[in-house]
Protein backbone atom coordinates (compact mmCIF):
# COMPACT_ATOMS: atom_id res chain seq x y z
CA UNK A 1 0.00 0.00 0.00
CA UNK A 2 1.52 3.30 -1.00
CA UNK A 3 1.35 6.54 0.97
CA UNK A 4 -1.55 7.99 -1.03
CA UNK A 5 -3.72 4.90 -0.44
CA UNK A 6 -2.88 4.99 3.27
CA UNK A 7 -3.77 8.69 3.46
CA UNK A 8 -7.13 8.07 1.80
CA UNK A 9 -7.93 5.33 4.32
CA UNK A 10 -6.98 7.62 7.21
CA UNK A 11 -9.25 10.39 5.93
CA UNK A 12 -12.09 7.90 5.61
CA UNK A 13 -11.27 6.54 9.05
CA UNK A 14 -11.68 9.96 10.64
CA UNK A 15 -15.15 10.19 9.14
CA UNK A 16 -16.27 6.70 10.11
CA UNK A 17 -14.91 7.06 13.65
CA UNK A 18 -16.94 10.25 14.09
CA UNK A 19 -20.05 8.50 12.75
CA UNK A 20 -19.53 5.45 14.97
CA UNK A 21 -19.01 7.66 18.02
CA UNK A 22 -22.26 9.52 17.37
CA UNK A 23 -24.30 6.52 16.25
CA UNK A 24 -27.19 5.11 18.21
CA UNK A 25 -26.43 1.91 20.09
CA UNK A 26 -29.43 0.31 18.36
CA UNK A 27 -27.89 0.82 14.90
CA UNK A 28 -24.57 -0.67 16.01
CA UNK A 29 -26.18 -3.69 17.69
CA UNK A 30 -28.34 -4.35 14.62
CA UNK A 31 -25.28 -4.35 12.38
CA UNK A 32 -23.34 -6.61 14.77
CA UNK A 33 -26.11 -9.23 14.55
CA UNK A 34 -25.61 -9.28 10.79
CA UNK A 35 -21.91 -10.10 11.14
CA UNK A 36 -20.26 -13.49 11.51
CA UNK A 37 -20.45 -14.34 15.24
CA UNK A 38 -17.00 -15.99 15.14
CA UNK A 39 -15.02 -12.81 14.41
CA UNK A 40 -11.73 -13.07 16.26
CA UNK A 41 -11.08 -10.04 18.50
CA UNK A 42 -9.45 -9.36 21.87
CA UNK A 43 -9.45 -6.40 24.20
CA UNK A 44 -6.28 -4.33 24.41
CA UNK A 45 -8.05 -1.86 26.72
CA UNK A 46 -11.49 -2.89 27.96
CA UNK A 47 -14.13 -0.16 27.82
CA UNK A 48 -13.46 2.28 30.63
CA UNK A 49 -15.01 5.56 31.65
CA UNK A 50 -12.87 8.62 32.33
CA UNK A 51 -13.08 12.38 32.41
CA UNK A 52 -11.85 15.05 30.06
CA UNK A 53 -11.47 18.69 30.97
CA UNK A 54 -13.43 20.87 28.57
CA UNK A 55 -11.88 24.24 27.87
CA UNK A 56 -13.50 27.24 26.29
CA UNK A 57 -12.57 30.66 25.03
CA UNK A 58 -15.26 33.30 24.64
CA UNK A 59 -13.88 35.29 21.73
CA UNK A 60 -10.38 34.08 20.92
CA UNK A 61 -8.60 37.05 22.45
CA UNK A 62 -8.18 35.62 25.96
CA UNK A 63 -6.59 32.44 27.23
CA UNK A 64 -8.86 29.41 27.40
CA UNK A 65 -10.52 28.67 30.71
CA UNK A 66 -11.68 25.35 32.17
CA UNK A 67 -15.39 25.07 31.57
CA UNK A 68 -15.89 21.73 33.30
CA UNK A 69 -15.41 18.00 33.01
CA UNK A 70 -17.08 15.60 30.61
CA UNK A 71 -17.29 11.83 30.88
CA UNK A 72 -15.92 9.78 27.99
CA UNK A 73 -15.57 6.06 27.40
CA UNK A 74 -12.65 4.57 25.52
CA UNK A 75 -11.95 1.11 24.20
CA UNK A 76 -9.15 -0.43 22.15
CA UNK A 77 -9.30 -3.93 20.72
CA UNK A 78 -7.43 -6.10 18.27
CA UNK A 79 -9.43 -7.52 15.37
CA UNK A 80 -8.34 -10.58 13.42
CA UNK A 81 -4.94 -10.48 15.15
CA UNK A 82 -3.79 -7.47 13.18
CA UNK A 83 -6.10 -4.42 13.15
CA UNK A 84 -6.49 -2.14 16.16
CA UNK A 85 -9.99 -0.78 16.59
CA UNK A 86 -10.22 2.35 18.70
CA UNK A 87 -13.17 4.30 20.05
CA UNK A 88 -13.68 7.24 22.39
CA UNK A 89 -17.27 8.28 22.85
CA UNK A 90 -19.01 10.93 24.89
CA UNK A 91 -20.77 9.59 27.96
CA UNK A 92 -20.40 6.34 29.86
CA UNK A 93 -21.86 3.67 27.56
CA UNK A 94 -19.40 0.75 27.70
CA UNK A 95 -21.23 -1.29 25.03
CA UNK A 96 -21.26 1.65 22.60
CA UNK A 97 -17.50 2.09 22.98
CA UNK A 98 -16.88 -1.62 22.48
CA UNK A 99 -19.03 -1.81 19.34
CA UNK A 100 -17.54 1.37 17.87
CA UNK A 101 -14.02 -0.01 18.42
CA UNK A 102 -15.00 -3.37 16.88
CA UNK A 103 -16.40 -1.70 13.77
CA UNK A 104 -13.36 0.58 13.52
CA UNK A 105 -11.13 -2.50 13.48
CA UNK A 106 -13.32 -4.33 10.97
CA UNK A 107 -13.47 -1.31 8.67
CA UNK A 108 -9.69 -1.45 8.41
CA UNK A 109 -9.85 -5.11 7.31
CA UNK A 110 -10.15 -5.43 3.51
CA UNK A 111 -12.60 -8.35 3.76
CA UNK A 112 -15.13 -6.28 5.73
CA UNK A 113 -14.48 -2.69 4.62
CA UNK A 114 -16.72 -2.40 1.54
CA UNK A 115 -19.67 -4.24 3.07
CA UNK A 116 -19.58 -2.22 6.30
CA UNK A 117 -19.16 1.07 4.47
CA UNK A 118 -22.20 0.30 2.35
CA UNK A 119 -24.45 -1.14 5.06
CA UNK A 120 -23.39 0.74 8.17
CA UNK A 121 -21.34 3.86 7.48
CA UNK A 122 -23.47 5.13 4.58
CA UNK A 123 -26.62 4.61 6.68
CA UNK A 124 -25.09 6.44 9.64
CA UNK A 125 -23.95 9.27 7.34
CA UNK A 126 -27.49 9.66 5.95
CA UNK A 127 -28.97 9.77 9.46
CA UNK A 128 -26.38 12.34 10.54
CA UNK A 129 -27.11 14.47 7.47
CA UNK A 130 -30.85 14.42 8.26
CA UNK A 131 -30.09 15.37 11.86
CA UNK A 132 -27.85 18.23 10.74
CA UNK A 133 -30.45 19.54 8.27
CA UNK A 134 -33.16 19.40 10.94
CA UNK A 135 -30.95 21.30 13.38
CA UNK A 136 -30.08 23.85 10.70
CA UNK A 137 -33.78 24.34 9.96
CA UNK A 138 -34.56 24.80 13.67
CA UNK A 139 -31.77 27.33 14.05
CA UNK A 140 -32.83 29.21 10.91
CA UNK A 141 -36.41 29.41 12.20
CA UNK A 142 -35.22 31.14 15.37
CA UNK A 143 -32.88 33.65 13.71
CA UNK A 144 -33.28 37.19 14.98
CA UNK A 145 -32.30 40.03 12.71
CA UNK A 146 -31.18 43.29 14.24
CA UNK A 147 -31.24 46.64 12.52
CA UNK A 148 -30.71 50.23 13.53
CA UNK A 149 -32.43 53.39 12.52
CA UNK A 150 -30.46 56.50 11.86
CA UNK A 151 -31.62 59.36 14.05
CA UNK A 152 -31.32 63.05 13.53
CA UNK A 153 -30.72 65.41 10.69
Amino acid sequence: MNFQENSAINIDRQKWMALLGGASIKDLETEKKRLDPDIDWNFIIKPEVGLLMVQSDADGSHPAFNLGEMSVTKCVLEVKGHYLGYAMILGSDLVHAELAALFDGLLQHPDYRDDLKENLIDTLAEKQLKKDRSLEKDVTNTTVEFFTLKRGE
